[in-house]
């Protein structure tokens, strides 16, 4: 060995999986807490399922779309859309999402992220009530743009207050389930379009629209009663409050848990570097070859999980089996339905083995099998 060769590890400093019924965390192995016999974290999941809530909801709004369209009543109502038309109905909730976007980093940072959720739920509410009661299609129209502003707070707020309140040995699964979730309000919207054709009315469609206030009113009551972020408080210097939120649903209230010790050094580390960092300007972030990958990979993240068909299926699934001659609205909305249960059921189950095979190897496989599908459609 020469003299300045590194010298050859012997044994590894940290194994590759942790023991059977542990977990890894800031280096340490830790046993896995059995949360269902702890009441504090007990409530603490379930105050998280009121949170994930939040993407069924987003979820409600992408399967309604399609029904709405399969049913005549809406179609009457505004006089059978098409071409430009149609694509400002479907496009106008991601018009104010993308209006969101410029808001919601600096709200959350400053605000919070409960009260991020909190102006996220008033605001679909009140688009909510706006597109069920649209009288034509300006109002409609109006009413979707308010809501997708609305939607991108409370899905740029809650995701965060998921990950920052979940015990991290169950973080990677609470946050792919809010994921996942989206699928369960596509399942339930799906299924009520597909009831609602039997209505003759304007209630046909206006009933579904009403039903989107559902999990925003469920949030809206629950958030109350939910911890604020121990990042957040930190952030703020608020480092009492935030000792006592990990202490309480983490270690239920032993304020001498090894754990918690350890999680509360590693937050404050983390807020002191990104103190740190934020007196660097965001061209730095393109300065190193490193930087610019990940941004390329970020950016790309974002960019093809937008642009996978989901959009396609989701808002114009209606136009594509007309055009392959599926005409008949209960078949059309039945095909709807019977996705979106599919969807629910590979999701929600996939959700599960985050930690088991890994991130990419899933995001891989499932972008492999999109792809192979689209291939044999087209």
């Amino acid at each position: 060995m020469g003299l300045l060769s590194p010298p050859k590890r012997t044994q590894k400093v940290i194994p590759d999986k942790p023991a059977k019924g542990h977990f890894f965390f800031a280096g340490k192995e830790f046993a896995r807490v059995p949360w269902w016999k702890r009441p504090n974290m007990r409530v603490l999941y379930f105050y998280i399922i009121i949170l994930i809530l939040t993407n069924t909801a987003n979820g409600f709004d992408g399967s309604m779309m399609n029904g709405l369209q399969t049913l005549s009543y809406w179609q009457e109502y505004f006089n059978h859309p098409r071409g430009s038309i149609l694509g400002l109905f479907n496009a106008s909730m991601s018009l104010g999402s993308l209006i969101g976007l410029f808001v919601v980093p600096y709200l959350v940072d400053w605000a919070g992220r409960k009260v991020g959720v909190q102006i996220g739920c008033i605001l679909m509410l009140l688009a909510v009530g706006l597109q069920a009661g649209a009288q034509n299609f300006g109002m409609f129209v109006a009413a979707r743009i308010i809501l997708g502003f609305g939607d991108c707070i409370v899905l740029g707020s809650a995701p965060l207050l998921i990950a920052e309140i979940a015990h991290p040995q169950d973080r990677a699964i609470l946050v792919t389930l809010s994921g996942a979730s989206y699928h369960s309000g596509a399942f339930i919207s799906s299924w009520v379009t597909y009831g609602t054709l039997q209505i003759k009315s304007n209630w046909s469609w206006r009933l579904p629209s009403l039903l989107q206030s559902i999990c925003s009113v469920i949030i809206l009551i629950g958030i109350f009663w939910m911890p604020e972020s121990p990042r957040w408080l930190l952030s703020k210097d608020k480092h009492d409050e935030a000792l006592k939120v990990l202490t309480h649903y983490h270690a239920e209230d032993d304020p001498d848990d090894e754990f918690v010790q350890l999680e509360f050094s590693e937050i404050k580390a983390a807020i002191a570097l990104d103190k740190e960092v934020g007196q660097t300007a965001w061209v730095d972030f393109l300065k190193t070859p490193g930087n610019r990958k990940r941004i390329g990979l970020i950016t790309a993240l974002g960019f093809f999980s937008q642009w996978s068909g989901n959009g396609l299926i989701s808002y114009y699934l209606k136009g594509i089996m007309d055009n392959v001659g599926i005409t008949k609205a209960e078949t059309q909305l039945g095909i709807n339905a019977g996705m979106k249960t599919q969807g629910l059921i590979i999701n929600t189950a996939f959700a599960f083995f985050i930690d088991i095979f890994g991130r990419r190897p899933i995001y891989l496989t499932s972008t492999i099998g999109t792809c192979v599908i689209f291939t044999f459609w087209t």
